[in-house]
């Protein structure tokens, strides 16, 4: 197999045009539907803006024409996936080597496929920096290519190098062995795919780990493999745009809860309880069926589509349900709420898990405990809002401002005479 051409188009162009371009920087989106990942990668294309540079998006077909990216003026490109990844509820995994498999990193011959294409796509580009945010082939391009990453994420998708099991356990352990013996097949398939590619740096697991600028769009205190120390941490990113301002439905010194929900399993039993609670609820549920609009109409529990502007609610909320997202819970965690968590899928359930484990937060499965159990946790848990609180307390503003701009000034730094 040849090998792939590596010197860059503006090397043939008249200094003076080489001079004029804006410094690109290529956001690499391969796997995810939700909002989150979108709302996020707005704030980053805004960040490169600011700083005088041209962000290029490579995102899922899902998503190359959603609506918040209709009015900018931003080329895009749909990513080259081996197949579109979704975590059902069922989906387990002990280590993210197991999710790079699952994302076709057990067949060389697609992953290769994979590979070669982002590296086309990077070569006609020729960025200055790469974004990644879950896009572990366009990872492993950049790595082959040596062009320089940064990896935003909530911790799920960028594990130590060495890949351990998402739970602490010992490495002798039989899951320690089995999830070590994976991450060895994932790390070879790598290493031969890196060999067909022609490339002359050698790749492993470890080395696409390794590579990009790690970024951590939340706190330590929910990501997966933490706590860690490296990386940047600076908070979570991006919010809704067109926000309504509802008030709480009327209840009289009664406590507020906030819920953030999707349709699934447990979600009408929930708010049910609620109902039937002291408390009062303003719900953002944004595929809500006609039916549970309806169905809580004129009672102490609003449901509603549109999103909400989160600072407010969640400063006049007593406690907050969700489904597990990374800036929801985050923003709670910041916010000094104690929450109930319903994780939506298998990424979101590692974030719950580790907010369970700082105390703040209860985890509620609707197979193995009733709703009105889940809503006792809730409002009747006063460990949970005190560690919160505490929680709460140990960032202040001033310190996500100073990572988020240290992040903005590294995305082209040194392009720019």
């Amino acid at each position: 197999m040849d090998t792939i051409e590596r010197e860059r188009p503006e090397a043939h162009w008249p200094r003076w045009m080489a001079q004029r371009r804006r410094p690109r920087v290529l956001l690499a989106w391969e796997h995810g539907r939700n909002f989150g990942r979108l709302a996020r990668l707005l704030a980053v294309a805004r960040m490169i803006e600011q700083q005088g540079g041209e962000p290029v998006w490579v995102l899922p077909r899902s998503q190359r024409d959603a609506a918040p990216l209709a009015g900018l003026n931003h080329r895009r490109f749909v990513a080259p996936v081996l197949e579109q990844q979704t975590f059902g509820v069922d989906f387990r995994a002990d280590s993210f080597a197991d999710v790079l498999q699952s994302a076709g990193f057990d067949r060389a011959d697609r992953l290769l496929e994979a590979v070669q294409a982002w590296a086309r796509l990077l070569e006609q580009e020729a960025p200055e920096c790469v974004v990644l945010d879950y896009a572990p082939a366009a990872q492993l391009a950049c790595q082959l290519l040596d062009v320089p990453a940064v990896q935003i994420s909530n911790g799920f998708d960028a594990p130590p190098p060495d890949c351990p099991p998402y739970a602490c356990v010992r490495a002798q352990s039989p899951l320690g062995q089995r999830a070590a013996e994976r991450a060895a097949a994932v790390s070879e398939t790598i290493t031969r795919v890196g060999r067909a590619f022609g490339a002359a740096r050698p790749t492993s697991l470890a080395a696409i780990l390794r590579h990009p600028r790690l970024v951590f769009e939340c706190i330590p205190e929910i990501d997966p493999y933490g706590p860690r120390t490296d990386g940047l941490w600076i908070g979570p990113l991006g919010a809704p745009g067109d926000t309504v301002d509802v008030p709480w439905p009327e209840g009289w010194q009664r406590r507020r809860v906030f819920a953030y929900l999707r349709s699934a399993v447990g979600a009408t039993a929930l708010l049910d309880e609620l109902l039937l609670s002291d408390a009062v609820t303003l719900c953002v549920w944004r595929d809500a069926p006609d039916e549970v609009l309806e169905r809580y109409r004129n009672t102490g529990v609003r449901v509603l589509r549109e999103p909400m502007r989160l600072e407010r609610v969640l400063a006049e909320a007593d406690a907050v349900v969700n489904h597990g997202s990374t800036a929801m819970v985050c923003r709670t965690l910041l916010a000094g709420k104690p929450q109930l968590i319903l994780p939506a899928d298998f990424e979101k359930l590692k974030v719950a898990q580790r907010t369970v484990e700082s105390g703040a937060a209860a985890l509620w499965n609707p197979a193995q405990c009733s709703a009105r159990e889940a809503v006792r946790l809730l409002l009747h848990t006063p460990a949970s809002a005190t560690a919160a609180r505490r929680i709460a307390a140990r960032y202040a503003p001033a310190w996500f401002e100073a990572g988020r701009n240290r992040f903005a000034r590294e995305l082209i730094g040194g392009v720019v005479a």
